[in-house]
C-alpha cells in the first residue's frame, strides 16, 4: 500500500496493473469512470493483450482512479513507447496524489520494459492535466499540436 500525501487524513491506497483475471474489477472501474463497459469476456481479451495497460488506484476498497495506456511499437526504433490515453480520478479522491501515483507507476512499468519514452496528449485549456503532467516530469514537446479524429462508426457523429 502506498500512503497518500504526508500530513493528510487520507486513507491508504495501492496501484496495480490489471490482468486477464481482473476482468470483473476492470468492468467495475470502466463502468464507474466511463458510464458503460465492455463485457467481462471482452475485457479479459483486452487485459490479456500485453500492449494494453489498465492501472487502478484502489482506495478503501473502491477504485479511486484509473489510467489506460498502450505500448506502441515503432518501425524506426527497437524500443517501444508508452501512450497514456486517459487518466481519471473519482471526485472524493481528487487532489490527494492518486493521479500522480498512477503516472509514476506507468513510467516505472515503461522503464522496466525498456521503452524509450512515455507520452500523453491533452488540450491547452485542461490546466489540471497540464499541472499533473508537469509535476510528474512531463515536458511540453509541441504546444501547437492539433488533434484530428476520424470517426468510423455510423453513429459516431450523431
Amino acid at each position: 500500500m502506498r500512503r497518500l500525501r504526508q500530513g493528510t487524513a487520507s486513507p491508504n491506497f495501492r496501484t496495480r496493473r490489471l490482468g486477464r483475471s481482473d476482468a470483473v474489477v476492470a468492468e467495475k472501474a470502466v463502468r464507474a469512470f466511463k458510464g458503460s463497459s465492455r463485457s467481462a469476456v471482452s475485457l479479459q481479451q483486452f487485459l490479456a493483450n500485453p500492449a494494453n495497460y489498465l492501472l487502478i488506484a484502489d482506495a478503501e476498497g473502491d477504485v479511486g482512479g484509473f489510467l489506460m495506456a498502450y505500448r506502441l511499437n515503432r518501425a524506426d526504433r527497437e524500443a517501444s513507447q508508452m501512450f497514456v490515453y486517459e487518466i481519471g480520478v473519482a471526485m472524493p479522491w481528487r487532489g490527494q496524489g492518486l493521479a500522480s501515483t498512477l503516472v509514476e507507476e506507468i513510467k516505472a512499468l515503461a522503464r522496466a520494459e525498456g521503452m524509450f519514452e512515455v507520452f500523453v496528449l491533452t488540450s491547452r485549456d485542461n490546466e489540471r492535466a497540464r499541472r499533473l503532467y508537469a509535476r510528474t516530469g512531463g515536458l511540453v514537446e509541441d504546444d501547437a499540436a492539433v488533434l484530428f479524429v476520424y470517426p468510423l462508426e455510423a453513429d459516431a457523429t450523431a
